[in-house]
């Protein structure tokens, strides 16, 4: 379910250029709501990145969890959106099954420097972490 839904974002976001994907990823950025500061902490921050990012995971009675961040970087804020708001409100389970291979259909990978993919990576494999443990 989860890798059908990155997929599908990977299909509408093909028909953009590069220039209009990091542009895309911007855009994004602009649309999100900061994290408390007593969240940004090295606990909750993700290494390897270029800039500073924090992740918390909140799991709900349901079976999903939502994922809350915050960057100091546009293209940081907005890569991790896009990753985060595919798994939001997603079954724990789906999640702590998938793996980085799962989101290269998103096609941002080749985008970023090599720093921002280690921090794509690292991101997504912390968000994995928080759904398993």
């Amino acid at each position: 379910m989860i890798r059908d839904i990155i997929k599908k974002k990977g299909d509408e976001i093909s028909v953009l250029d590069s220039n209009d994907k990091l542009e895309y990823l911007i855009d994004l950025a602009k649309d999100c709501d900061g994290l408390e500061e007593k969240y940004k902490i090295d606990k909750n921050k993700i290494f390897g990145c270029a800039s500073n990012l924090w992740v918390v995971g909140k799991k709900e009675s349901n079976g999903t969890i939502n994922y809350s961040f915050d960057a100091d970087a546009f293209i940081t804020k907005g890569t991790t959106k896009l990753v985060v708001d595919l798994l939001n409100n997603q079954s724990i389970s789906d999640i702590s099954n998938l793996n980085k291979d799962d989101f290269k259909p998103l096609g941002i990978m080749q985008l970023l420097t090599a720093q921002r993919q280690n921090g794509l990576g690292n991101l997504i494999g912390r968000l994995i972490d928080l759904a398993k443990n």
